[in-house]
């Protein structure tokens, strides 16, 4: 542009260019500056005098025409503050010193492979409705946006995909309608969008596949995005952090996935495969209306839940709709999707401790940490889990390295842990877990599944605890302790409720010491299974004895057991013959078998006792007989002092018979002595004789009585040869 068709506003630009002045056009008449002389005056088309030291420096202008630096290298600075440009400025494949267009009002910013030698500022009110595009630009400073306005509602706002940056990127306070890309950007410092706002409705509000953060990544203070927001594959280097932000406008209001399907598509934040060094924060009234998704996600820190509230409301309310109704869904909505994520640190979701007032994590759907592995411990105590009818927390195979705390949680849904492995405690203490899971034809799951698990130390049921699903720890190995103290197991959340077949379904558990003592008004509200169950020391009370399905103890065993209050043994046979309507010895023999290795005999013998008592009494009316001759004569052999006392009665009888009535010689060439206390001895006494009762001859009376004595010898005899023998078998 020849010098000569400069307007004045030009000519001094120019000339303030040559010095490196600041011009500013703010309040002229003419403001307008052709953009066809700022790319002259950049690419040396204007002579400068010897020793000048240009600089672009334009405050306010109206720049018209095109600006365009497109495969040039500029080593001036450019600084256009507040400028309004009529054209898209196109820097592509440019390279520059600096560029500064803080304030200005853009239609387009096209920067594709951009190259800036340090900053590059798009901030503190720039504004652009069209779309910035620094697809794989390089930028060795900082990339500022803070305070910035990018507006293009109907496609991409602002295109940083393979972004280079030596510095951070600063985005505090930007505003996007559209979609923000940062795919597979490497950021050398940290990327601050804290208080920004991000709106895309029904589409990605922000996409960062793939995206390097060296040092932290600021999604807080204020943050909101309505729209999905992606961060799949990221690298971050510090921390992450989205505490107090809100994510609103899921894909699809209720959109849900088939059970144990989950689907990658229904999260709002996509954050899968993430790797995040620091801590990941979600918490402190972080709000993700719809599913967050850490799938595969690796955090060096600790993962911050407290405080957050994942999920919509009203699908969880949906849920508790179809649980009233008696109806099993097909799908359910997803609060928190972790399956396969790894925390070296804990997991915090739980509720107000001293000195932290934030509450804990409210979630309305399912939340999943199929095969998590957390290294430390995870607390969800006082956590409010909806999901009513479904599983609302899904962690099979996760594996905790301390303690998994549910103290106090509200859960309305069940919670699932098969396969499990817990390094300390499961901790359940007060927790509610009610409204658990419905099978397609209706009926109950448990609302604590923790089949198969293995809790290195104490597994906690007790304070308060309530399961209206039952609990089942079918095949689980508890290191120490197993405590169902002041527990309610089974029932209806309210009348017209599902109600389980099962209280507590231990099959097959394995611990150190159970302890089973429930509310006598508030028994199990089903049946107990203690079947092939293995403790060193039982600790139960009336309570558990009145489970309204009843007790099965089949292969139950236990080094020692106690009541709270206190019992005798009696009450304890009382309490078998309560749930055993059909006898099994086993019960009996392993009860008789501790009182006898704690050195009470005398208990062991009355046990030992009551099983012969029920084992004959369900034989036909022979057996029966036979039974009842066997537990007055000896006590079934356990009693064989009853013998002797039944001898010396029949004894004394005989004696007081003969010692009135002398018998008859048998054999007149014999002369015999008579003696009436050895003839009763020898009737009474079989195999062993003593020369007396083949003797006499018994007539009348006498015969009968000979005879009696001689029958009672042979049946006492052969009682007492039973019971010594059953007595035997068992030592």
């Amino acid at each position: 542009m020849p010098p000569a068709q400069l307007t004045d506003t030009e000519r001094e630009v120019r000339a303030a260019f040559a010095t490196g002045t600041a011009v500013d056009l703010a309040g002229r008449a003419d403001r307008s500056v052709r953009g066809e002389l700022l790319t002259g005056l950049l690419l040396g088309a204007y002579p400068l005098d010897e020793g000048a030291m240009p600089a672009l420096r334009v405050d306010n202008a109206l720049v018209t025409g095109e600006f365009e630096l497109e495969g040039r290298t500029v080593g001036h600075l450019v600084s256009l503050h507040g400028c309004a440009f009529e054209r898209p400025l196109d820097l592509r494949m440019a390279q520059l010193v600096a560029l500064n267009l803080r304030g200005c009002e853009v239609p387009g910013l096209r920067g594709r492979n951009l190259r800036v030698g340090s900053d590059l500022r798009l901030e503190l009110g720039f504004r652009c409705t069209g779309v910035v595009d620094l697809t794989d630009a390089t930028i060795a400073g900082t990339l500022r946006l803070s305070g910035a306005a990018l507006h293009h509602p109907e496609g991409v706002a602002l295109r940083a995909e393979r972004l280079r940056t030596s510095g951070s990127v600063q985005a505090v306070a930007l505003e996007v309608d559209g979609e923000l890309l940062l795919s597979g950007a490497d950021v050398g410092g940290g990327l601050h969008l804290s208080d920004a706002e991000l709106r895309n409705p029904g589409g990605t509000a922000l996409e960062a596949t793939g995206l390097t953060v060296t040092d932290s990544l600021h999604c807080d203070n204020g943050f909101s995005a309505a729209g999905t927001v992606r961060f799949a594959g990221a690298r971050v280097g510090g921390d992450a952090v989205f505490s107090t932000a809100r994510l609103t406008d899921p894909p699809a209001r209720g959109s849900r996935v088939l059970v144990h399907v989950p689907d990658a598509e229904a999260t709002l934040l996509d954050a899968d495969r993430v790797r995040v060094e620091g801590d990941l924060r979600l918490d402190r009234g972080f709000t993700a209306r719809g599913a967050v998704g850490l799938r595969g996600a690796h955090i060096g820190g600790h993962l911050l839940l407290s405080g957050a509230v994942l999920g919509h409301p009203e699908d969880a309310a949906d849920l508790a709709r179809a649980f009233a109704e008696g109806r099993a869904e097909d799908t359910v909505p997803l609060a928190l999707v972790a399956d396969g994520v790894e925390v070296l640190g804990d997991v915090e979701a739980r509720g107000p401790v001293r000195g932290r007032p934030q509450g804990a994590l409210r979630a309305y759907g399912q939340v999943r940490l199929v095969d998590g592995v957390v290294h430390g411990s995870a607390s969800l105590s006082r956590a409010r889990l909806r999901a009513a009818g479904r599983d609302a927390l899904f962690a099979d195979r996760l594996r905790v390295g301390g303690t998994l705390f549910l103290r106090r949680a509200r859960i309305s849904g069940s919670v699932r842990l098969q396969n499990a492995t817990i390094g300390s405690s499961l901790d359940c203490s007060g927790a509610w877990l009610i409204k658990p899971r419905l099978r397609p034809e209706g009926t109950v799951k448990p609302s604590l599944d923790a089949r198969v698990a293995t809790i290195g130390k104490d597994l906690l049921c007790s304070r308060g605890f309530r399961a209206t699903g039952g609990v089942r720890v079918r095949l689980a190995e508890v290191g120490k302790r197993v405590t169902f103290a002041g527990a309610r197991l089974g029932g209806a959340t309210k009348p017209g409720h599902p109600v389980p077949e099962k209280a507590l379904q231990a099959y097959g558990l394995s611990t150190q010491e159970l302890v089973l003592l429930f509310r006598p008004g508030r028994p199990p509200a089903g049946l107990v299974n203690l079947s092939r169950a293995t403790a060193a020391s039982v600790v139960d009370g009336p309570g558990l004895w009145a489970a309204r399905g009843g007790v099965l103890l089949e292969d139950f065993t236990y080094s020692a057991i106690s009541a709270v209050p206190e019992v005798s043994v009696r009450q304890r046979l009382a309490w078998l013959r309560a749930v055993q309507p059909d006898f099994a010895p086993g019960p009996y023999e392993q009860l008789a078998a501790v009182y006898s290795q704690g050195g009470e005999e005398e208990m062991a013998q009355v046990v030992q006792v009551e099983r012969q008592r029920r084992r004959y009494s369900e034989l036909h009316w022979a057996g029966q007989v036979w039974g009842r001759l066997q537990e007055f004569t000896v006590g079934y052999g356990y009693r064989p002092w009853l013998a002797i006392v039944w001898l010396a009665g029949f004894w004394g009888v005989g004696l007081l018979w003969f010692a009135g009535h002398r018998m008859q010689r048998l054999n007149t060439d014999t002369e015999p002595v008579w003696n009436a206390p050895l003839l009763v001895t020898d009737l009474l006494l079989p195999i062993i004789d003593l020369g007396q009762d083949n003797m006499w001859k018994m007539t009348g009376p006498s015969q009968w009585i000979a005879g009696t004595l001689i029958a009672v010898g042979w049946i006492l005899a052969t009682t007492v040869a039973a019971g010594a023998t059953r007595v035997l078998k068992r030592g």
